[in-house]
């Protein structure tokens, strides 16, 4: 039986976790990513599943992420 696509927004680790299983369940998946269309200061490339600090130590630099 054909499944509608599954939609994702956003192209981080858990999006593109969800995205992979649902694709390997035989799923038809659509994930939509911001980047490298719209950037934000936290992060450094347009690639999907990109690592960003989630500032432990609570830098308050204009580039950390509680700055944001």
């Amino acid at each position: 039986m054909p499944h509608d696509p599954v939609t994702i927004l956003g192209g981080g680790l858990a999006g593109c976790e969800a995205a992979w299983q649902l694709a390997e369940a035989g799923f038809r998946v659509r994930l939509y990513e911001m980047r490298p269309a719209i950037m934000t200061p936290a992060h450094r490339t347009g690639l999907l599943a990109e690592l960003v600090c989630s500032n432990s130590l609570k830098s308050e630099l204009p580039n950390s992420a509680p700055w944001l």
